[in-house]
């Protein structure tokens, strides 16, 4: 999926653990609202998966992110904690 247009104003990366082993996860935020991710790496062996969209947000909220990208990461950030990944930019 390209991810050309619309911006991308946000982007993180996230970790998580189980029984299957650590994985590494990719997130970004559009300027659009809409979050994706992807897995990045399994074990330390590298992948290369396409984007999901996990979410998009609301204009609402949206529009108070607008004023500054550490707000976009914030809220970027949180959305990666909720999904239960650890959140490491």
């Amino acid at each position: 999926m390209a991810l050309l247009s619309p911006k991308v104003i946000a982007q993180v990366s996230g970790r998580s653990a189980g029984n299957l082993g650590e994985m590494s996860w990719e997130w970004i935020m559009r300027a659009d609202g809409q979050v994706f991710y992807r897995l990045t790496g399994v074990n330390g062996r590298r992948e290369r998966n396409p984007w999901t969209l996990a979410t998009r947000l609301p204009t609402a909220e949206m529009e108070a992110i607008r004023g500054g990208k550490t707000r976009a990461t914030d809220v970027l950030g949180a959305i990666v904690r909720q999904h239960g990944h650890r959140a490491g930019q």
